[in-house]
């Protein structure tokens, strides 16, 4: 089965040859240099927060004939390429930063041949169809109470456009995007990627090329199993989702031993980064690359394809969805950041 992670950055060494000078290896960038292994942990709990109300906004998706992209301010929080829908609630705090306006975007995508595979018969759909829909409500409950359905607060919900015979707007076409906006209050503040400087005004060919070198080098992390380098790049986003999830000791530390569990594979093998295309995101302050096939397991994820052996000598593939940007004040010549 395919995981999915975030990628994170390490000062990590590489020489491309033996007799390079010292100062031309090349390192990851990070903010968190003083995160290791031993205190990981300890510092998110430090950075947990609790409050009176400790509110976490939801969705309920349902979609009819497509398959679906959802970006919450520009930021990934859920793709489903499948006919099914998820009857679970899903949670998009990490992609709140603070209160006020917030965007959710979603891309409708034709079904393909997933009838055929999932029924024998059928044709290959190409294009949205007059009965295409979707529909998505945002729903707040409190993380202090027992998150009971009765509990829920639906705060809105929007249902995709129709023409005047109540067919959808979109029908006919390869690709359908809408955004629209809702209100969320929350009790804490996040700077994630706000501080992040506009990518599309830097040199793309040098940008490209450092998000490569920063994709390869979180390969080697899992290579090499440098368990303190993932730690020091994992921190960010993890002390993001910690601080929006209001995340408890436990949790943290179930937390940390998926790390663990997933760095001590057997057999990894990072593959080239090829075959990617590159996607601005979070108005345009992160760049992620994002793989090109449309085959399952390796749709919507990243450029980076680790392969490794399972816990039960299966071969397997995770596809780290790498989102990095670069911090207002440095200089892209020396490197991208893993998001916060």
């Amino acid at each position: 089965m395919r995981k999915l992670f975030l990628l994170l950055i390490f000062p990590i060494v590489f020489n491309s040859c033996g007799q390079e000078k010292k100062q031309n290896k090349k390192t990851m960038n990070t903010q968190y240099s003083e995160i290791n292994a031993n205190n990981f942990e300890q510092r998110l709990l430090n950075a947990a927060k609790h409050y009176e109300k400790e509110p976490i906004y939801y969705l309920r998706i349902n979609k009819i004939n497509c398959l679906i992209e959802i970006l919450v301010n520009g930021y990934y929080v859920h793709n489903d390429y499948e006919l099914s829908n998820y009857a679970t609630p899903l949670s998009i705090n990490r992609a709140i930063l603070k209160s006020g306006e917030q965007k959710l975007t979603y891309r409708l995508y034709p079904i393909g041949d997933l009838i055929k595979e999932e029924y024998g018969e059928g044709d290959t759909v190409t294009t949205l169809t007059e009965n295409t829909a979707i529909s998505v409500s945002i729903i707040k409950m409190d993380n202090n109470g027992q998150k009971r359905l009765e509990d829920e607060e639906v705060v809105m919900k929007h249902i995709s456009l129709t023409d005047a015979k109540g067919n959808f707007i979109a029908a006919g076409k390869p690709y359908y995007e809408f955004t629209f906006s809702f209100n969320a209050q929350v009790p804490y503040v996040n700077e994630g990627w706000n501080n992040g400087q506009d990518l599309t005004k830097l040199d793309e060919k040098l940008l490209e090329q450092k998000a490569i070198e920063f994709y390869k080098m979180y390969g080697e992390i899992y290579k090499t199993k440098n368990i303190d380098l993932l730690a020091k790049q994992k921190f960010g986003t993890e002390k993001r989702n910690t601080v929006a999830s209001y995340k408890s000791s436990s949790q943290i530390n179930t937390l940390w031993k998926e790390y663990l569990s997933d760095i001590n594979e057997k057999n990894i093998n990072p593959q080239p980064i090829e075959n990617y295309k590159i996607e601005y995101l979070g108005n345009n302050r992160i760049i992620f690359l994002k793989y090109k096939s449309l085959e399952y397991p390796y749709r919507g994820g990243g450029a980076l394809r680790v392969d490794y052996t399972d816990k039960d000598g299966d071969e397997a593939v995770f596809m780290p969805n790498i989102c990095l940007y670069l911090p207002e004040g440095k200089k892209l010549e020396d490197g991208l950041y893993m998001i916060d």
